[in-house]
């Protein structure tokens, strides 16, 4: 069951969706039911509560989000462990922001000597009781070598490594980026009628904000905006915040977005 949250699982609710797919797991045409999960703690709760013959969650989880109050990746995963649900991880290394960190922020890591980013952002996932497995994008070979050998012989993070990784997110904090991580959700199935590339404008903002480039103007220009909408073409729709995973003020920032690299219009 794709993506639920409380609008979803209304929808699916109404066609019966969880239903059908139980007695097709009776017929055997179906082996396991689960779910991928975005929203509060609160709506998991209620779905695992009605349908408790759901086997296994998926949830979004890395050490960022941990805490973090739109996304609550403790109180979600403590809320699957009571109902003794098993859980699959997405998202362990936020879309790849988790790899490809502050300056600060990696020679922290690199001076444990114990892995590459992405290892201790897996590594942390994987550490929780009932976790079933950690899904990681990867996109070459160097990336996949790296992740198996991070969990052909997994060893939890150790206390220095679980301090080592707060103070990473300590400095994620400092930079006041947004938390975007680029499923794209806001700009697929027509949620933006302005065609916006929002997420890839958000990222273009993050590095603008944490490396004070001019290629970031040129790409806003040049790239996103060639052939689509800018962000002040944003009509306030909604649209985008309805589907939006990490529960983001996506018109707000589309007007901090115009004000950065709309200046001179």
């Amino acid at each position: 069951m794709h993506s639920q949250n409380a609008s979803n699982f209304k929808h699916f609710k109404a066609c019966r969706a969880y239903e059908t797919a139980f007695e097709l797991k009776k017929e055997g045409k179906i082996r396991h039911v689960g779910l991928s999960f975005h929203d509060k703690a609160t709506v998991l709760d209620q779905i695992l509560t009605e349908y408790p013959e759901i086997e296994i969650v998926q949830i979004q989880f890395n050490y960022i989000d941990y805490e973090d109050d739109s996304v609550q990746s403790k109180k979600v995963y403590e809320v699957a462990r009571k109902h003794n649900k098993p859980l699959l991880v997405m998202e362990p290394v936020k879309g790849g922001h988790l790899v490809n960190l502050p300056d600060e922020a990696s020679e922290l890591l690199k001076s444990l000597k114990n892995g590459s980013n992405a290892s201790y952002a897996v590594r942390f996932a994987a550490s929780f009781e009932g976790m079933e497995m950690v899904l990681s994008g990867m996109s070459n070979m160097e990336q996949m070598e790296d992740n198996i050998s991070t969990m052909k012989d997994f060893k939890p993070l150790t206390g220095s490594e679980f301090d080592a990784v707060r103070k990473v997110k300590e400095i994620y904090a400092k930079l006041n980026t947004i938390p975007c991580t680029g499923c794209r959700y806001c700009v697929e199935e027509n949620h933006c009628p302005r065609d916006i590339l929002i997420s890839d404008m958000f990222s273009c903002m993050n590095k603008k904000q944490i490396f004070h480039s001019w290629n970031e103007d040129y790409y806003y220009e040049d790239v996103l905006t060639a052939d689509h909408g800018k962000a002040s073409d944003c009509i306030s729709c909604g649209g985008c915040e309805r589907v939006c995973p990490q529960h983001l003020p996506i018109r707000k920032l589309l007007k901090d977005v115009a004000a950065e690299f709309e200046k001179g219009e």
